[in-house]
């Protein structure tokens, strides 16, 4: 066992930072009932300064004996009761902790069978490195990160190696900034791209380092490129809906693209919960009888809830009634319950083996630019969230027969008549692949639909100079048999490129920033992306 000898207990000003996260935390039990880790993660991190001798029976042999019965595929939940015991001495204050959530954890653990193998490496060689894992303990409670091992600001920065193209806020409101980039050609098409990505993450999934950029990849094509960058909200903005994002957020964005470049008719590119308001925004001009968009790209978006995967499991009256007091309480949905939520879907890889290798191994994993976003979550304004509980999940309005009202518009998106795009990720937990592609036939036009492999990240992430990934576009008489799919080698994003180039309209000089007459506010990526 290393790192017990020299590690120096004595350097407690990272516990401090702990104990005050901790604190902040206390406000995720509200939405989820009694959580015993947060509790004894703080116990633990205190003991490590106030009692080394008892800090030390915990690493050196309470966690071995854990690690071993972990590794045990054949063992039941009685062979724990030994482990659990121990920890009551060790911790008197969780004798009556909850045995039977912490041995779902574990047999989430067991289902992992690469896991298992790594741990019977780890005992079988004792290379476990305390001290290490409590240095890169102590580095990712400084830099906030909620999951292990994600967050790497030593690494990636705004502007400079994530979120670089070059660009400029040209509009801001309360709700979001909109980002103008720069021309990379002497002509560019005469319809630009409008960008409307989820408000659960920050934008910059689109442009990540130069070579996983999106944003980088649509300007390199000539196409003028404009991206909304939502605000991280506070409990200022708990009461706004899906009625403030369309109206003061996609429909703004639109209005304000269109007083710039007054001859465009936008393509409106929708990601994840971006689609979904983007998709009524679409519905909503079309019920005032505006035709302001040329097409509109939905990419992993779920507007049908039929099929809503593990997520849609989650939600119920109960469930919803459960959370609505604390939500409304605190104005909005933390950050912190949301990654963890996301990060259930795949615990294995997420959480338990990048906890195992950073915090019991001592080692980091190659910096990854997609894991870096992934950790640096965002706020949700809790109306906002109870909408898409009650209107999306529960009662699945988009596709019923009988039309929605929003913002004194009926939305309905049979009356979608411009040519649309559905992508769809084979591997997507979130939304899954046959959920979006449910939504095909309530267009006005048919859809192109594109299946791609890969997740709800990576298979979206998927540049052509780098392509991980195939795809297939689906047989819209039948898309659910992927043996009736035409098979594409590569990136999707060169069917998308072909489908842009059908709107992207004439070749012209390209815009001046603002549109000539709207100053810069700031240089891309902008301050909001920023806030924390």
């Amino acid at each position: 066992m290393k790192g017990q000898k020299d590690s120096d207990l004595s350097q407690n000003e990272w516990i401090q930072v702990w104990l005050s996260r901790l604190s902040a935390e206390t406000q995720l039990l509200n939405f989820s009932g009694p959580v015993d880790f947060n509790e004894f993660g703080k116990s633990l991190a205190s003991l490590s300064v106030e009692d080394p001798e008892r800090f030390k029976e915990f690493s050196v042999d309470l966690l071995p004996r854990a690690l071993k019965a972990l590794s045990d595929n054949d063992s039941d939940d009685s062979s724990w009761a030994p482990v659990f015991d121990k920890m009551g001495i060790l911790f008197p204050e969780f004798k009556d902790f909850n045995r039977p959530h912490v041995l779902w954890l574990i047999r989430q653990v067991q289902a992992s069978k690469e896991l298992i193998t790594k741990l019977h490496l780890i005992i079988e060689s004792g290379d476990v490195n305390i001290e290490q894992g409590l240095e890169n303990w102590r580095y990712d409670i400084f830099n906030a990160a909620i999951l292990p091992d994600t967050i790497r600001p030593d690494i990636f920065c705004l502007g400079q190696n994530i979120a670089a193209t070059s660009g400029d806020v040209v509009f801001e409101n309360q709700l979001f900034q909109l980002v103008q980039y720069h021309s990379a050609t002497k002509t560019v098409h005469e319809n630009p791209v409008l960008l409307i990505p989820a408000f659960v993450n920050r934008f910059y999934i689109l442009d990540l380092s130069d070579e996983c950029s999106m944003v980088k990849w649509l300007v390199d094509q000539g196409h003028t490129v404009f991206l909304i960058s939502w605000v991280n909200p506070s409990e200022l903005l708990g009461n706004y809906d899906m009625t403030h994002y369309m109206l003061d957020g996609a429909l703004a964005a639109l209005d304000c693209v269109c007083r710039m470049l007054p001859s465009c008719k936008p393509q409106v590119v929708g990601y994840c919960a971006g689609g979904v308001v983007s998709a009524i925004l679409a519905a909503w001009l079309k019920a005032r009888g505006e035709d302001r968009i040329s097409s509109l790209s939905l990419l992993t978006t779920l507007l049908d809830y039929r099929d809503s995967g593990p997520l849609g499991e989650l939600v119920s009256k109960e469930s919803i009634e459960s959370i609505r007091k604390p939500l409304n309480d605190l104005g909005y949905l933390p950050p912190e319950l949301l990654l963890r939520i996301f990060a259930s879907l795949r615990p294995q890889d997420l959480i338990f083996e990048r906890m195992l290798n950073s915090y019991i191994l001592g080692q980091r994993a190659r910096p990854y630019p997609l894991l870096h976003w992934l950790g640096d979550g965002t706020r949700i304004p809790a109306s906002l969230v109870l909408w898409t509980l009650e209107k999306l999940y529960f009662e699945n309005v988009l596709v019923k027969e009988t039309p929605f009202e929003l913002a004194g518009q009926r939305i309905q998106l049979s009356t979608i008549d411009c040519p649309v795009f559905l992508f769809a990720a084979e591997r997507d937990d979130i939304s899954p692949w046959q959920g979006v592609m449910h939504a095909a036939d309530q267009f006005g036009s048919t859809p192109m639909c594109v299946l791609g492999e890969g997740g709800h990240n990576v298979g979206v992430v998927n540049p052509p100079s780098k392509p991980r990934y195939n795809h297939l576009v689906l047989n819209t008489d039948n898309l659910m048999d992927k043996q009736l799919a035409e098979f594409r080698s590569g990136s999707w994003w060169m069917t998308w490129k072909d489908f842009l180039m059908d709107k992207a309209g004439a070749s012209i000089f390209p815009p001046k920033t603002g549109g000539g007459f709207r100053a810069a506010i700031e240089e891309a990526p902008g301050r909001y992306v920023q806030i924390r």
